[in-house]
């Protein structure tokens, strides 16, 4: 049958003309296969028959069937397709080769096309005798006998299988696409897309339903739901249209509602249509932008850091540098990005250079202080810390450079050292430096087995010579006898100011037993011959008192009291001598008590008592202050300042008792004050080491504030550094910080004097400094002077402490002051000490002289 198909093109047409019944209408496809035949007016030669049976059996599968399906014929070209024989096939239902993956709805229309009658062309998929499945693109039409009735159905199919895949390869991809994905036909239908593409767009799965959705439609929608924004409807439409239709490849970027940021590329396609793609480029956004922030955060923190920074590269070329690297080296503001740092500073020394190459191999290095000299001979002092920086596979890059210029800082230092630990006046170590120096003494000698004395020095009839000479010729002899000792004790030791007119020294022994002797004879001997003051010439002597370490004591305490006990006897013995520590003179404790016994009289008969000197603020809207003084009424010896009898402070309990009466008694004073409704600030009082020594100095204060009703406002604790020094400092800074948080305020005193050391401005909670009256008696004629108190100005200036300036007794000291910044101080120009009674009538008066 099959080969009588192939071999008469006429017999394949045959049953869609002849076999049909006269009563049938012919069906379209037989209509147009009637119509080819009956243009055909000429019958084809045999080598036309030919060809057409060699274009068939080449290129098509055929396959007859009767009407339930068995398969009657197969060609050559089908067998191949399928894998199968034709013996295999023949007979067989075509059941054989289904795949089942044709729907059951398609078989059920061709089953029902073919058996009208009529022709049905469409995809059939069969299963190989391998298993694979094969696709077909099918016409199937029916044969007809000569009594109308369907004999069989000849399938002419052409294999599309490689189509096919191409095809679903091509739907993975879009379906695997990381974005959407629209195809748009010349027709602007949306003839293919994926699922991506409906979900980044938010477009519901009815807009698909049916035939293909034009791309208009869908633009309307979002149009219409406000997607693209205030813009009416169809200048959206228009307009979006537009962009997605772009006759050249774009790519744009919509942020949608959603919170996507999409990116959409747009691309004609060769024959008419589009591709369109949408990727969801939110994250990638974000971390951009994040990345955007970070850098120019880093490009900020690089520029302005406040340290001078510069990073290189592995030849040592600049890559990155602070505003502050420009300013410490005052290099030009022109850029350094790719310049040698050898070829800024061509001045860098070899050993540097060799520093550098250590660190581009992987090493770390630092100095706390390094002094370099720049080409123009200028020196700078820098601390400096370079280390190299890594690239992502753990690589060296370069090198990074911290340097911080320290040249200022450290000129400050030396100069606030010098404030902190060396005398002012004479320039000689003053208390703390000497207690450190014998400190350190102490440890070294204690392991090396050495001996080292102690000695305490007092100008002899000081006090007569600064009343009768004055204060300046006064400060000249301090200075001449300073200068005098601390040549003569060179080759021995060292001396120091501990206040007044108080030396200290340390003279080393160590194997030369001789060495004590002759530091003591080089003293005398160089304070010998007269001092000049004044034009006059001053025969000055002292009084020496000496402890021996380790014979006499081991500890720094000891050593100082039994210096100061043999410096006693010295000046009981007639001055202008030395005396050495003997255990005997102990026996001047019974003085002390004596003395002690004369104080309790003095507090128990009512011989203290206090004066008020105001502390005035130059700001009219300040309250006056006093600082509370004490005056001892002795019957013997008559009034009485605490320098005629400081001896008592060196008893503990007695100067215990003391404090604790004048705290009572200035309390008291300011509740009356209070109750009066006089106006005033602050009662300032002195304290000492004994205030402290038992460890409730805090909770005294507290109770009897809280006793007698007066806020701790009103109290100010004035201390000097000698309340810092030996055992009872931690407790002394404990006490002033509960003070402090109370709302007591804490003032150092005599700041300025060599008492007062820059750690405790950082430790204890210090809200005013005191400048000591001695720098400001001569600041208008001693430079010295002058800078000490400015210094202390802007010092409290910059660390937020108030500054009150003491002894100032001339309006030219005042304007000077007050030119500083000065705002408070105390002094005769302002007031003398005065009794509380007159604290009222002094503060009208200076109320109706700011009026």
């Amino acid at each position: 049958m099959l080969s009588k198909i192939v071999g008469d093109w006429r017999t394949l047409l045959r049953p869609l003309t002849e076999d049909r019944p006269p009563s049938t209408a012919p069906t379209a496809g037989a209509a147009g296969v009637a119509r080819l035949t009956s243009d055909a007016t000429a019958t084809p030669t045999s080598d036309r028959l030919d060809g057409y049976r060699q274009a068939l059996e080449e290129h098509f599968c055929i396959t007859v069937t009767d009407p339930n399906g068995r398969l009657l014929e197969v060609n050559d070209r089908f067998c191949k397709v399928v894998g199968y024989e034709a013996s295999e096939l023949i007979g067989q239902h075509y059941e054989l080769l289904s795949s089942g993956m044709r729907m059951s709805e398609t078989l059920e229309e061709m089953w029902e096309t073919v058996h009208a009658g009529k022709t049905w062309r469409g995809e059939l998929c069969d299963r190989a005798k391998n298993g694979a499945d094969v696709c077909f693109e099918s016409i199937v039409i029916p044969r007809f006998n000569r009594q109308g009735e369907i004999e069989q159905f000849i399938t002419i199919s052409t294999d599309i299988t490689a189509i096919r895949e191409q095809a679903q390869s091509l739907q993975a991809m879009i379906d695997n696409f990381p974005g959407g994905i629209a195809l748009i036909d010349r027709e602007l239908k949306l003839i293919a897309s994926n699922r991506l593409y409906r979900t980044l767009l938010d477009l519901p799965d009815t807009l698909f339903a049916g035939s293909a959705p034009k791309l208009e439609t869908l633009v309307r929608f979002r149009a219409e739901r406000g997607d693209y924004g205030p813009l009416p409807v169809e200048d959206a439409v228009t307009t979006r249209l537009k962009t997605l239709l772009s006759p050249v490849p774009i790519t744009t970027e919509r942020n949608e509602f959603s919170g996507r940021t999409l990116e959409i590329t747009c691309v004609p396609v060769h024959g008419g249509g589009h591709l369109n793609t949408y990727l969801d480029v939110t994250d990638r956004r974000r971390a951009e932008n994040e990345l955007k922030r970070a850098h120019s955060t880093l490009q900020a923190f690089i520029k302005h850091a406040p340290a001078a920074v510069a990073m290189f590269d592995t030849n040592m070329r600049y890559i990155a540098y602070t505003d502050r690297w420009l300013h410490d080296y005052n290099l030009p503001d022109k850029p350094l990005i790719g310049r040698s740092h050898y070829e800024v500073f061509p001045e860098i020394p070899d050993h540097w250079k060799a520093k550098h190459q250590r660190i581009l191999r992987g090493a770390t290095e630092s100095s706390p202080e390094e002094v370099f000299k720049r080409a123009d001979g200028s020196i700078n002092i820098i601390r400096w810390e370079v280390r190299p920086w890594h690239l992502e596979d753990n690589s060296i890059g370069g090198m990074m450079m911290l340097t911080e210029e320290i040249t200022e800082r450290k000129r400050l230092e030396q100069q606030l050292w010098k404030l902190a630990k060396q005398d002012s006046l004479t320039g000689l170590p003053n208390r703390l430096l000497f207690n450190e120096q014998l400190e350190a003494l102490l440890v070294s000698a204690a392991e090396n087995h050495q001996r080292f004395a102690v000695g305490l020095i007092d100008v002899d009839r000081f006090k007569e010579t600064n009343d009768i000479l004055g204060h300046a010729a006064g400060d000249e002899l301090l200075k001449e006898v300073g200068a005098r000792l601390q040549g003569a004790l060179a080759p021995y030791g060292g001396v120091a100011r501990l206040g007044g007119d108080e030396f200290a020294v340390l003279i080393s022994m160590h194997s030369d037993p001789s060495a004590l002797s002759c530091a003591i004879d080089a003293m005398f001997a160089a304070l010998k011959p007269p001092i000049t003051l004044g034009g006059v010439q001053h025969r000055c002597t002292i009084s020496l008192g000496l402890s021996l370490f380790p014979s006499d004591a081991k500890g720094v305490s000891e050593l100082l009291k039994n210096a100061d006990l043999a410096l006693y006897r010295a000046k009981d013995l007639g001055r202008d001598r030395y005396q050495f520590y003997v255990p005997e003179m102990r026996a001047s404790f019974e003085t002390a008590y004596q003395l002690h016994r004369d104080i309790q009289r003095a507090l128990n008969g009512g011989e203290l008592g206090l004066l008020y000197q105001p502390i005035v603020s130059l700001e009219g809207s300040q309250p006056v202050c006093f600082e509370a003084l004490l005056r001892w009424n002795d019957p013997r010896r008559g009034l009485l300042a605490p320098s005629d009898f400081e001896e008592i402070f060196d008893d503990p309990k007695s100067a215990a008792d003391v404090g604790k009466w004048v705290i009572d008694q200035a309390v008291r004073q300011a509740a009356a004050w209070e109750r009066s409704g006089l106006e005033f600030g602050r009662i300032a009082i002195n304290v000492t080491s004994a205030d402290f020594a038992l460890g409730t100095f805090s909770d005294l204060v507290r109770s009897k504030l809280r006793e007698i009703g007066v806020r701790p406002e009103r109290l100010c604790i004035e201390v000097t550094e000698r309340v810092f020094l030996g055992r009872s400092a931690v407790g002394v800074a404990v006490a002033l910080q509960e003070l402090h948080d109370l709302g007591v305020e804490i003032a150092l005193d005599d700041f300025g004097t060599g008492f007062a050391s820059l750690s405790h401005l950082k430790k204890l909670p210090i809200d005013r400094l005191k400048v000591d009256r001695s720098f400001v008696r001569d600041m208008e004629t001693n430079p010295d002077n002058m800078a000490i108190v400015r210094t202390i100005a802007h010092l409290g200036q910059s660390l937020g402490i108030k500054v009150t300036v003491e002894g100032v007794e001339t309006r030219s000291q005042l304007t000077l002051l007050r030119a500083m910044g000065c705002d408070t101080m105390q002094g005769y120009l302002f007031a003398r000490p005065m009794d509380g009674s007159q604290v009222r009538a002094f503060i009208h008066r200076e109320r109706a002289l700011s009026a």
